[in-house]
């Protein structure tokens, strides 16, 4: 039993230790400019039509290449890119797109390739609360012709349904029960994802992060964040989950400085599916700074309108929060002007009873 205590309480004074370097480290990071980043981001948001044209032009000559093109192979080569290129875009066409793939890799007896692609497809429907065709569309895949790529796709969409589930219910006890289910999923995926795809990445950061491993998740984000390519929504995706290590640490300013430098690279590859740009305006409204909160909430929510009409729970709650921050600004505002005025007004009487006073004297 002493032994065990002693033990216990090693391993305590290690996980403090880790804790407190992990913290330290975060603390010796190069200190940033928030508000030049905040004009970068300003600045970029002007831009957004011109990178949304540039998406728009790939999406083009990719569809006319799509109708011109004859062998089932390429058709499905280019439906799966047009999926690609609207998955962050335009959440419906994007559906339209891999159902075409999946109807392409049936013709070509390819139940691989029809299990990838029902399995990106189930993603996408989980991703917009559509629970339903995606549990419809993994019940459909025979999991023994799956590759390590297509197991990677099938075990990461049921995670991501289970997680969703999870944030969802409202059913009591049954949160843990979804989210005991996404982490074994999460488990089954680092074991066949490919070293150094997305979703390999994304799994040890979660898991990282999961363990309160702080400093080797900054490690390891280092190095996702250098071998994902600069402007594109993988970058993005990597500066977000480095923005969520510093939020743990509850480093603000290097939160907030990640989290601009996601929602620009987003910005610059013309994806409308913002998630970056509505957490910092929320952080924004926390530190009062609500005029600029808002008009990145209302750049944010345009976006995710167009991306879907469907609001995702992240979305309501940082919109709600935002308009919530507002309201108490505008209270503290109105307040301060009736204060102010009554101490205007008072002086007034003063000065008008002096006067009045003074003649009645005189």
């Amino acid at each position: 039993m002493n032994t065990i205590k002693r033990s216990l309480t090693v391993a305590l004074l290690l996980s403090a230790v880790v804790g407190m370097s992990a913290t330290a480290s975060a603390q010796t990071e190069e200190p940033v400019d928030l508000e030049a980043l905040y004009q970068e981001i300003d600045a970029t948001i002007g831009e957004s039509p011109h990178f949304v044209k540039e998406r728009v032009l790939k999406i083009d000559d990719c569809r006319h290449k799509l109708q011109a093109e004859q062998s089932a192979e390429k058709r499905l080569e280019l439906a799966e890119k047009l999926f690609s290129l609207f998955q962050p875009y335009r959440n419906d066409s994007a559906l339209y797109y891999i159902e075409q793939c999946i109807t392409l890799a049936d013709s070509l007896k390819r139940p691989d390739l029809e299990g990838r692609f029902r399995s990106l497809m189930a993603h996408q429907c989980s991703s917009i609360r559509m629970f339903s065709e995606a549990f419809e569309q993994l019940k459909l895949i025979r999991k023994s012709a799956l590759d390590q790529v297509g197991l990677s796709y099938y075990y990461g969409a049921w995670m991501h349904l289970y997680g969703e589930l999870g944030s969802y219910t409202e059913r009591p006890g049954m949160q843990q029960v979804y989210y005991d289910q996404q982490n074994a999923y999460r488990d089954s995926v680092l074991m066949v994802a490919p070293e150094g795809t997305e979703d390999w990445y994304h799994m040890k950061m979660d898991i990282l992060n999961g363990r309160r491993y702080y400093q080797e998740a900054l490690q390891f984000s280092n190095r996702w964040i250098r071998n994902a390519p600069p402007n594109s929504h993988a970058r993005a995706f990597a500066a977000f989950y480095r923005s969520m290590v510093y939020s743990n640490l509850h480093n603000e300013e290097q939160t907030r400085y990640w989290l601009g430098r996601s929602a620009i690279e987003d910005i610059k590859c013309g994806v409308m599916d913002q998630a970056s740009l509505l957490f910092l305006a929320e952080h924004l409204a926390n530190d009062g700074d609500i005029e600029r909160a808002q008009r990145y909430l209302e750049f944010s929510k345009k976006c995710n309108d167009y991306f879907c009409h469907h609001m995702r729970s992240y979305q309501v709650n940082s919109v709600i929060a935002i308009i919530e921050k507002s309201r108490e600004a505008a209270e503290k505002r109105a307040s301060l002007w009736f204060t102010a005025s009554m101490v205007v007004i008072a002086l007034l009487l003063l000065t008008l009873i002096i006067v009045i006073i003074r003649k009645i004297k005189k």
